[in-house]
């Protein structure tokens, strides 16, 4: 994958996207998938990690990818934002349902992975609260997702709690001949837990190519998330990794 210069990325037009270099950050990752599911073409420049990026900040307003954007619109950095400007440019390979109630739930569960004290959000609680009981500061990362001891100290339990609900939707689905989170179709959810279950159990270096020393980053899970994570779950995300996304992983 080609990483342009960010000053050439901003002044270009058509679909821009910033992603985490090196790194693989759940949110841009899932972003990428689905522009590439829905065939739009798109140019990519780098974020440097614990570096402050001063041009993506003067012209996104963040230190954080995904940043996305098109043509002259505004930059992008939410998720619910991303996925709304990527059906609206290919609304004929639609990942979000027409039908109120299905519309509902994906965005619902969307924001169980995505959104803020979600599943992603409490990964990086939980790894935060893990280096602060072992004396550490949290430091920027940790003020990025607001780390407070109270959510530190809750963030396994909410993310067990969410695999568990998820279990227990891919087996209902399973009973019922999908292979899918919502209905009988690849939606958006499907996407973001393809890519937010690399923060349990990252894929192998073969399909993931992370730096060998940033790879242990990942693997160290406390024991009892690693515990709760049900095979289905890791089936979902193989299955929909090799649909879907490129693997090996573009970091």
């Amino acid at each position: 994958m080609e990483y342009l210069e960010i000053n050439d990325l901003i002044s270009a037009d058509g679909l821009r996207m910033v992603l985490l270099r090196g790194f693989p950050s759940p949110w841009g990752q899932a972003a990428k998938a689905m522009m590439e599911y829905k065939g739009l073409d798109y140019k990519v420049g780098a974020l440097k990690a614990a570096s402050e990026n001063p041009e993506v900040v003067a012209w996104a307003g963040t230190n954080s990818a995904p940043v996305v954007a098109w043509n002259d619109e505004a930059p992008l950095n939410r998720w619910d934002d991303i996925l709304l400007l990527l059906e609206r440019l290919a609304p004929d390979a639609s990942l979000v349902p027409e039908d109120p109630a299905a519309r509902g739930e994906l965005f619902g569960l969307a924001y169980l992975i995505c959104g803020e004290l979600g599943f992603g959000w409490n990964r990086r609680l939980d790894g935060a609260h893990m280096g602060a009981q072992a004396g550490r500061d949290p430091g920027p990362f940790g003020m990025k997702y607001g780390y407070n001891k109270r959510d530190g100290s809750l963030a396994a339990g909410r993310a067990i709690a969410f695999m568990r609900h998820l279990e227990g939707i891919l087996k209902s689905q399973a009973d019922e001949g999908s292979e899918y989170i919502l209905g009988d179709s690849v939606t958006a959810v499907d996407f973001y837990w393809a890519a937010f279950s690399n923060l349990v159990v990252i894929q192998s270096p073969e399909e993931c190519p992370l730096d060998p020393a940033i790879r242990p980053m990942f693997e160290s899970v406390r024991q009892e998330v690693a515990e709760a994570v049900d095979p289905i779950l890791i089936e979902h995300r193989d299955r929909i990794m090799q649909r879907y996304f490129r693997v090996p992983m573009e970091l």
